[in-house]
């Protein structure tokens, strides 16, 4: 049973960090301000709604079986972006009764990328096991990272540290322009690891391959295969904690998605998505 549970523990690590590719944002870090028109002009705001089921487990793996649901909300605000997700996964072991793990997530960026709020919750069983709340403001030198929830802490990290929404965005970019790699800082808030080194591998453009319920034709843009892996701070040499790969639309919506979780991995298909509105600022 303990194996179990510690495979919990790791998919909801790995849950949360699995929310960096999904939110989206238009800030730009200091070091890559401006170049972002073409970019911002192709983001799309929208709801999706994703189904997941176990693809692979390995031999001796604690968990036999998986299945779950995803929601995912991005909207553009008058002030910033706003990403909202919840997800459950039905998790099965070798022994004993299904165990229902679910997290949610409501993340705030401004358009400029110097400030980020976020709130994430993790619970077992309908029952909350977890919370982190606090917000992250970018300085000259530094950007200063002030926790509210489950204890009032500050940290500094580095002025090159992203926002989760940054990070899609610069990877967007980078998916245009035809580059293949990457690897930066991002801070997303959440777990033992908030701040990790992600490694990316981009692939070229490939057609869109989804049966999504779609009113708006917004999952038929090209997309480029994205495979990520995390490295916490200070652990890089025990190897990456997460890898993960998303079929992630130029127009920013997520067409797939495959997420490691070591002992066993899942895929998660699109099943419908349809344009937010664009806010009425004045």
């Amino acid at each position: 049973m303990s194996g179990f549970v510690s495979e919990i523990k790791n998919q909801h690590q790995r849950s949360f960090k699995g929310a960096l590719i999904f939110c989206l944002g238009l800030g730009g870090c200091a070091a890559q301000a401006g170049n972002v028109a073409n970019v911002e002009d192709a983001i799309v705001p929208h709801m999706a709604e994703y189904h997941f089921k176990l693809t692979h487990a390995e031999q001796g793996s604690s968990v036999v079986d998986a299945s779950g649901v995803l929601g995912y909300r991005f909207e553009k605000m008058c002030d910033g972006w706003v990403t909202e997700m919840q997800q459950v996964m039905i998790l099965q072991g070798s022994e004993g009764t299904p165990i229902n793990s679910a997290y949610s997530i409501t993340q705030w960026e401004d358009f400029a990328g110097d400030e980020y709020r976020f709130r994430m919750r993790d619970y077992l069983d309908g029952t909350k096991v977890d919370e982190v709340a606090g917000k992250a403001v970018r300085g000259s030198d530094a950007v200063k990272v002030t926790y509210e929830i489950p204890v009032e802490v500050e940290e500094e990290l580095p002025v090159d540290a992203m926002f989760p929404t940054q990070h899609s965005l610069v990877l967007l970019r980078r998916a245009q322009a035809g580059e293949k790699f990457g690897n930066d800082l991002v801070f997303d808030g959440s777990g033992d690891d908030p701040t990790n080194r992600v490694a990316v591998v981009i692939s070229g453009r490939k057609d869109a391959d989804n049966t999504a319920d779609d009113p708006d034709m917004i999952a038929q843009s090209t997309f480029h295969r994205m495979n990520l892996a995390f490295y916490p701070i200070g652990a890089a040499e025990n190897g990456p904690s997460t890898e993960m790969a998303v079929d992630f639309g130029e127009n920013g919506v997520a067409q797939g998605m495959r997420f490691d979780y070591g002992g066993f991995e899942v895929l998660g298909t699109l099943d419908k998505v349809t344009r937010l509105p664009m806010p009425e600022c004045g």
